[in-house]
């Protein structure tokens, strides 16, 4: 069984077909939320999302854009010093991609080659889980006694962009895919980030592919095309 993690598409379809390219032996596909927002394709995302059967969490990006959308806001004339990427997004979304994104769940647990998981899009803000007895804590509490037998337990987390595989203990762990539409500035390379879990073995990948912007280079990108 291979598993194709991501995170933080962000609406682009460029970078994420090239993982495809590179993938496309996946068994199954689970994303870590945030399909939306600070890109150019998000209608070509949901359509792909839904149309691969992807398992997917809601991010805060996504909730944004479907309560921008809701508002009414996208239809309104911006003027385009007031013109954000949400009101953008949600003009790019018809009315089945919004409702798509208001049916993704919090939070989505499952079990695979022995190994426990539970996925959703962050954890605390940018914090992180940085010891056992917290990630036993956190466990306890959002899956219960769904999955308390299985000693390999692992958490899958997005929104802070920075790819990580984390041990609490040698069967308890939190892994973070990264993000496949941009990195952070302190991060200016062109790769986009994944990860691939096969047989449980997991895989951080970095697929260089030069439409993977930064948030600086999408904020003047953005400028350009559309604060003339």
């Amino acid at each position: 069984m291979k598993l194709l993690i991501l995170s933080d598409i962000h609406s682009n379809m460029d970078s994420l077909e090239a993982i495809m390219e590179q993938e496309p032996d996946s068994d199954e596909i689970y994303c870590a939320g945030d399909l939306v927002d600070v890109g150019f394709r998000p209608q070509d995302v949901v359509h792909w999302a839904r149309s691969r059967n992807v398992v997917c969490v809601q991010g805060n990006h996504d909730r944004l854009v479907v309560e921008t959308y809701r508002s009414g806001l996208h239809l309104q004339d911006v003027p385009p010093a007031e013109l954000t990427w949400p009101i953008l997004n949600a003009r790019w979304l018809d009315e089945a991609s919004i409702v798509y994104l208001e049916s993704l769940p919090e939070r989505v647990d499952f079990e695979i080659d022995g190994a426990a998981y539970s996925m959703q899009h962050m954890y605390n803000g940018y914090e992180t889980i940085v010891c056992y007895s917290e990630f036993k804590s956190y466990w306890s509490r959002q899956t219960g006694e769904k999955y308390r037998d299985n000693p390999r337990k692992r958490l899958i987390f997005g929104h802070t962009h920075r790819q990580s595989v984390t041990y609490l203990d040698n069967e308890c762990l939190w892994l973070n895919p990264g993000s496949v539409g941009y990195n952070r500035p302190d991060d200016p390379s062109n790769e986009t980030h994944y990860m691939t879990i096969m047989d449980g073995r997991i895989e951080m990948k970095r697929l260089p592919h030069k439409n993977n912007m930064s948030r600086d280079e999408l904020r003047r990108r953005f400028a350009e095309l559309y604060r003339k």
